[in-house]
């Protein structure tokens, strides 16, 4: 086992951009790639091993085959976590993810809570985040039926460094100019509520999920709107801010870790082995490496 470096994922997304080029110098396939999955065993993109003897393999493989190994002892045989890059170069549809009870029950998959980290905001940038105060489940369903969705949601200043967390059941959207780590469960379940009434490829108006969507989200207090922490902590991961200067001693403690780089550059390393560390990378560290060193310049998440 070694530190594994994974190659990106790419989705073309109505609302993509270009900034995964602009921002991290990756040669992208076209003008609207809106996620960039880095790190993923879902059915709907799995990654696949970019660097060392296991080159080529894919994620579901190492863990069929390395599965203790790699993750350590309390996981069963599904990754479960999925790391993406979100580049919104125009607003995301304003949306809500179920939870585990619901997801499981109605798509047959895990709920979706998830944390991000801005790595690149726009003067003036926002996102929804949340409903406004006293906003009951007739109040959202009638702006919904009115097209006043503007009226119940909240609509949140956002800048660079800020983290978000967005736990299952929570109105939100990305708006344009805004890019994120995105760290969530290993779901790709979405319910839109509202759309702008943009047309797929299909020449057909995007689906909206309505009736779902009013089972799952939650009418009771909204989180907190500030987002100047340097970590989220919550029942499915946790995500930290490390600035390292000169090298840091890490140690794995029989779980897994996965290294997001913001910015900088350095490298890690294990015995005998050392991986380069560039911005936007993400690397995943095997449960069972124990002692390595992170050595660089180097700002980055630490997700566990």
């Amino acid at each position: 086992m070694y530190p594994f470096k994974f190659i990106p994922i790419y989705q073309e997304r109505i609302w993509g951009g270009e900034n995964l080029a602009k921002v991290f110098g990756r040669k992208i396939s076209g003008d609207h790639i809106g996620e960039s999955w880095d790190l993923s065993s879902h059915r709907n993109g799995t990654s696949i091993v970019e660097n060392g003897y296991l080159a080529g393999k894919n994620l579901n493989e190492l863990i069929a085959e390395y599965k203790e190994q790699l993750m350590g002892k309390k996981f069963n045989n599904e990754f479960p976590l999925l790391i993406k890059i979100l580049d919104a170069n125009d607003n995301l549809s304003v949306q809500v993810h179920p939870d585990d009870e619901y997801a499981q029950r109605v798509e047959g998959e895990a709920g979706k809570t998830e944390a991000w980290y801005v790595i690149h905001a726009k003067e003036n940038a926002h996102i929804i985040y949340g409903l406004k105060n006293n906003i009951t489940k007739e109040d959202f369903s009638k702006a919904v039926e009115n097209n006043e969705i503007g009226d119940v949601v909240k609509r949140v200043p956002v800048k660079a460094g800020d983290m978000i967390f967005v736990p299952a059941g929570i109105i939100h959207a990305l708006l344009d100019g805004v890019m994120v780590y995105e760290v969530q469960q290993n779901s790709d379940t979405t319910y839109r509520v509202y759309d702008y009434d943009r047309v797929g490829d299909d020449g057909k108006k995007r689906e909206l999920h309505i009736e779902k969507a009013l089972e799952v989200i939650d009418f009771a207090e909204q989180p907190s709107c500030i987002f100047t922490g340097n970590s989220i902590n919550c029942q499915y991961f946790s995500m930290e801010k490390l600035s390292i200067t000169g090298e840091k001693h890490e140690i794995t403690k029989e779980q897994f870790i996965i290294y997001c780089v913001i910015a900088g550059s350095g490298e890690i390393q294990h015995q005998e082995s050392t991986v380069c560390l560039s911005p936007g990378d993400t690397v995943l560290i095997p449960a069972c490496l124990g002692e390595f060193k992170l050595k660089g310049n180097l700002d980055l998440l630490k997700i566990r």
